[in-house]
């Protein structure tokens, strides 16, 4: 350092008063945010505390009725709100929340620019999201709770900060739907894909000389009257509602909306990488149940397959190969529709819009 001078040092005065304007000008960056940001986000997430966490809503399968929180965490098999038989295909909801928050701290630069104006259009959304949660609270169903807080929620950046904020909050707001298990959906589904696979694996298996027999949604190995072996004697794979390709279907498809929207600059390549999930999903699956088949074959159904109630190692094994698989294909897709493998910040600043 440079001693100066006395003569060259700035007066006491001038000094204080530069900490002076200096503090001031951080108090009222403070302010600013206090009361554009964290006053109305503190209120808001009390609301939806209160909403999705205190209130029994609906008791669905249970004898008790639960919040809509609680329905989440029994459908993830989590926690004491969990039952035995509770399906394990929505634990991927339970991460949905964290990463809407960094959706939202990603966006953060953007969200500092972005024009507050209140809209009272979203006080009328959130009129409606009340008669919404209303609705399902008198009929004790969670699908109209899970409606209403994704009303609330849009509803809600509308009042407190207007079009421009909801604008860009867009797809973390759409990417929230992903917090809500819908097994509703598994009998909309679930059966036809079961189809599709014992289909497809009944065309697909003969070719690679393994004779199935079809039936319904069972493949079996045919009977040899010659040999005296019987139907089924050396492989049956009913093909269940998680083997339908159900179980990675909604998983790969909130993968690949985030992938996309994160990494993607172009909305075609969001949605070509987003709709790839259908078809990855399929195929999948398909190669898991020949993997299956082929593990039935040479070393029996129960290594192989296992029970309905405790499934093997190496039939989970296949369905985590398989989804990893599913996952690496997703990265190779969106290479070939980038030319080479780019990290966000090599991008253009685009706008982030997401379907």
């Amino acid at each position: 350092m440079i001693d100066l001078p006395p003569a060259d040092r700035p007066p006491g005065n001038l000094h204080r008063l530069e900490k002076r304007v200096s503090f001031g000008r951080m108090e009222r960056l403070i302010g600013r945010h206090l009361h554009r940001w964290l006053i109305p986000l503190a209120c808001g997430l009390v609301f939806f505390l209160v909403v999705a966490l205190l209130i029994p809503y609906a008791s669905s399968q249970w004898a008790v009725k639960k919040t809509l929180g609680g329905i989440v965490l029994a459908m993830c098999d989590f926690g004491e709100s969990s039952q035995k038989d509770a399906p394990l295909d929505f634990t991927y909801c339970l991460f949905v929340p964290f990463i809407f928050a960094y959706l939202v701290y990603e966006r953060r630069r953007d969200l500092d620019r972005a024009l507050i104006k209140p809209s009272y259009f979203g006080l009328g959304i959130i009129i409606i999201g009340l008669l919404v949660y209303w609705f399902g609270l008198r009929a004790e169903n969670q699908y109209f709770g899970y409606a209403s807080v994704q009303i609330f929620l849009a509803g809600t950046i509308l009042w407190l900060w207007g079009w421009a904020v909801f604008r860009i909050l867009l797809f973390p707001w759409a990417f929230f739907v992903f917090a809500w298990p819908m097994p509703f959906l598994d009998p909309i589904i679930a059966f036809p894909l079961r189809m599709v696979m014992s289909t497809m694996a009944s065309h697909i298996l003969p070719m690679i000389g393994i004779p199935c027999v079809q039936s319904g949604t069972a493949l079996l190995s045919p009977q040899d009257t010659l040999h005296g072996i019987p139907l089924g004697s050396r492989f049956q794979i009913d093909i269940a509602d998680p083997c339908s390709g159900i179980r990675s279907l909604f998983a790969l498809l909130m993968f690949s909306a985030l992938f996309g929207y994160l990494f993607l600059p172009r909305l075609w390549q969001q949605w070509t990488v987003f709709l790839s999930a259908f078809p990855l999903a399929i195929l999948g699956n398909l190669a898991r149940v020949i993997m299956l088949v082929l593990g039935s074959i040479f070393f029996g159904s129960a290594f192989a397959v296992g029970t309905t109630e405790h499934p093997s190692w190496f039939h989970e094994g296949c369905g985590f190969l398989i989804y990893g698989v599913a996952l690496g294909m997703e990265f190779v897709l969106a290479a070939l529709l980038t030319g080479k493998w780019k990290h966000p910040a090599d991008f253009p600043d685009v706008e982030h819009v997401a379907a």
